[in-house]
């Protein structure tokens, strides 16, 4: 038979471990937000046009230059847990993050960007990116800043 305090502290670890179980479910659960769309992407060269279009950067009747299309075909985005890698014209460029769940109207999840130990303290404003999942399983990256470059960017996954 057991007595009083045994009986307090198995309720005891019953809500530890319920507490603990709910905690690991949810840390789980945020830090997969990213996991469906990792992979690697190529720039949609006709759908990030049609964007610029759009937004007023290029007009409907200029052809794109068939060196710059070239140049627009090869880059690319690479999607890991944690991690963006961009390689444009032969740059790579690697930008760590962890994700949260999006409070935009589209958006699947944030991207918030982990700055660099030399760009720490110099601005206090969080930096993030917003994963916009488009038609036909394309993909968007839209940053806090308004009117940024990448936004004008359509990703299709390369498979």
């Amino acid at each position: 038979m057991l007595n009083y305090q045994q009986i307090i502290y198995i309720r005891g670890m019953k809500y530890i471990l319920f507490s603990l179980s709910l905690f690991f479910i949810s840390f789980t659960f945020s830090q997969n937000l990213i996991g469906p769309y990792n992979g690697s992407y190529h720039l949609d060269v006709d759908a990030t046009n049609q964007i610029m279009i759009v937004k007023g950067v290029t007009s409907a009747d200029e052809k794109i230059p068939d060196e710059v299309r070239k140049q627009m075909e090869s880059i690319t985005l690479k999607i890991k847990k944690g991690s963006l890698t961009i390689n444009m014209m032969g740059q790579e460029r690697e930008m760590l993050f962890s994700d949260r769940a999006s409070k935009k109207v589209k958006g699947i999840c944030d991207l918030v960007l982990i700055e660099g130990k030399d760009q720490e303290g110099k601005n206090t404003k969080e930096k993030y990116l917003t994963l916009i999942v488009m038609e036909d399983g394309k993909i968007q990256l839209k940053s806090e800043a308004e009117n940024a470059d990448m936004d004008n960017f359509v990703w299709v996954k390369i498979e």
